[in-house]
């Protein structure tokens, strides 16, 4: 049985008591896990585990072909045994709302300038994004930041809900990017619905709303090649 991932349809759960099934030098997998295992930009989370008590540090996690997300850290689990995780909150709330605010830019981008993604990267003191446009000036920067804020500080809830892979090889309107297609989870598409604005396919987790991610400002661009420009964002 491979491992639930808690955080794809309750990304605001950080928290969970969960059973080890099973463990190797230095890891262990578990039933059910919040921790979010990495892709499309979105680093991994890092966070405890508790066990019997004594906390240690989970700084990496990874999946395995059977899709068991395994935590690495110094605890001493045996299969069978209960162990509460507990995912770095503050971090994941920051990179989520980074998350959401690149979901904002890119949909304007594409939308208003025909501009696709070809990489992103998100940290806690920024979130960078890469799109596939010849030209991005001083005015185009400026309109994207004012319509990216116009839609950040108002009130978008953001929801979670699966397509099957043969309906989403049908729908190109939830791709921003041509390079790497989204990764499926038991036959299905995560698609992140940004309420009355947007929805796009993605595996990461997000912000509870577009209000909650707040104005943004575009602090730096940079030239990755004729048709790869590099825009960086953070908070204002």
């Amino acid at each position: 049985m491979s491992t639930e991932r808690i955080y794809l349809n309750t990304p605001q759960q950080t928290h969970v008591v969960t059973t080890v099934v099973a463990t190797r030098p230095g890891a262990f997998a578990v039933a059910a896990s919040p921790f979010f295992v990495g892709g499309g930009g979105q680093p991994v989370d890092t966070g405890v585990v508790s066990v019997d008590g004594a906390n240690q540090r989970i700084e990496h996690v990874e999946v395995d072909a059977d899709d068991h997300i395994w935590h690495h850290s110094a605890a001493v689990v045996v299969p069978g045994q209960t162990v509460d995780l507990v995912v770095d909150k503050q971090r994941r709330r920051t990179i989520s709302r980074y998350h959401t605010a690149l979901h904002v830019l890119n949909t304007l981008a594409l939308t208003h300038y025909q501009a696709w993604i070809t990489g992103a990267q998100m940290t806690e003191a920024y979130a960078r994004i890469d799109f596939a446009i010849e030209w991005l000036d001083p005015v185009m920067l400026a309109d994207l930041e004012a319509r990216m804020n116009a839609v950040l500080v108002a009130y978008h809830p953001v929801h979670y809900r699966y397509v099957s892979v043969a309906e989403f090889a049908q729908r190109s309107d939830l791709l921003r990017t041509k390079n790497v297609q989204p990764p499926a989870y038991r036959g299905q598409v995560r698609v992140v619905e940004i309420e009355g604005f947007d929805a796009q396919a993605c595996g990461g987790t997000h912000a509870e709303s577009t209000h909650e991610v707040g104005p943004c400002c575009i602090y730096k661009s940079e030239n990755k090649g004729k048709q790869n420009k590099r825009l960086y964002i953070r908070f204002a």
